[in-house]
């Protein structure tokens, strides 16, 4: 007896779901949580920043005229970046729009715009968090915006601008190696040292970290390690345990000198071929003091249609501003 077995059936239709797997889900902390001010009305957007003058503690002799007189305006520095236009451009072909029928995208050129917009996001997140100096436009190549790893430095970016006066103090970056960092010596020291810059306790400081970095402050914080002949290591969990679920995780950091909320980043220091981030590098960072300034934010623009198919144009254009590093720190071994 023959029959049609259907290992045998070379004409079968294939059975795709519309349900479209997409596991990569990474969060934006950064363009998610920095204030959106003014558009820049140039390409190049300044900025001033100033600062007190040291105390006098000599006195004034009673009954001498006044004879010298202070600038009160000279530790003012002007501050400036270039804006950056971030583009994404999706096009399908005429038979991918009108003669196929995609798994998960009933109209391929509207999804494939969606994920345009989220990539162009993702864009903008990589380069504020990124060690991109600014470049100016030549004809030959754009205008490029400075990343945060050149504004908290004591050298200052090249092409952007940020006077010596509010650049933050060297122990300001710690280039401990992750493994090796330390609570009270990093931790501490690091606010200890912003305290020391601008005479300020924040209870409102953000850390954007870097998966390594991110583990590490857990790590620290939950375990003791004396220093004898055969170590003693005491784990403590910051959770009651009589509910059988243990907490592992350190998302705030108290010091003397104040806290900060721990964030994880998957986009800081993004470099190499293919790009990766720079897990064990962290930003602390006082929001208030970072702004981003949009001229578009991201849009979408329809292109005419030239006989290839539908097009797409996805741009946005900011720049980022840093009133003041003098205020931040960061964690770059």
């Amino acid at each position: 007896m023959s029959a049609t077995l259907i290992k045998d059936v070379t004409t079968k239709k294939e059975d795709y779901s519309d349900l479209l797997a997409l596991v990569d889900a990474r969060a934006l902390p950064f363009t998610s949580a920095v204030n959106k001010s003014s558009a820049a009305t140039n390409p190049r957007f300044d900025w001033t920043a100033d600062t007190y003058a040291a105390p006098k503690l000599a006195g004034a002799i009673d009954g001498v005229d006044v004879t010298n007189f202070s600038d009160e305006f000279a530790n003012r520095g002007k501050l400036y970046n270039y804006v950056q236009i971030f583009e994404r451009t999706p096009m399908v072909s005429t038979l991918t729009q009108d003669a196929s029928d995609m798994p998960g995208a009933a109209n391929p050129i509207q999804a494939a715009t969606a994920k345009a917009l989220v990539e162009i996001k993702r864009d903008m997140e990589s380069v504020f968090l990124s060690s991109n100096d600014a470049q100016v436009d030549t004809g030959a190549v754009p205008y490029l915006t400075c990343g945060l790893d050149l504004w908290i430095s004591t050298a200052g970016p090249s092409v952007a601008s940020c006077p010596s006066n509010q650049r933050p103090a060297s122990g300001q970056i710690i280039t401990t190696a992750c493994a090796s960092l330390d609570e009270v010596t990093d931790m501490q020291g690091i606010l200890r040292a912003i305290f020391d810059a601008v005479g300020m306790v924040s209870e409102e400081y953000m850390l954007l970290a870097g998966s390594v970095l991110r583990a590490r402050i857990t790590e620290m914080t939950r375990t003791d390690t004396e220093s004898s002949a055969a170590a003693v290591r005491v784990r403590t969990f910051s959770g009651p345990m009589d509910n059988q679920t243990i907490t592992s995780t350190t998302t705030v950091f108290r010091g003397d000198f104040g806290s900060f909320t721990v964030t994880p980043s998957s986009w800081i220091g993004m470099s190499g071929t293919p790009l990766a981030p720079d897990t064990d590098r962290g930003y602390l960072l006082d929001m208030s003091k970072l702004r981003l300034r949009y001229n578009q934010r991201p849009t979408v623009t329809p292109l005419p249609n030239l006989g290839g198919g539908e097009r797409r144009l996805v741009r946005a254009i900011a720049g980022l501003q840093v009133d003041s590093p003098k205020g931040m720190g960061k964690f770059k071994p």
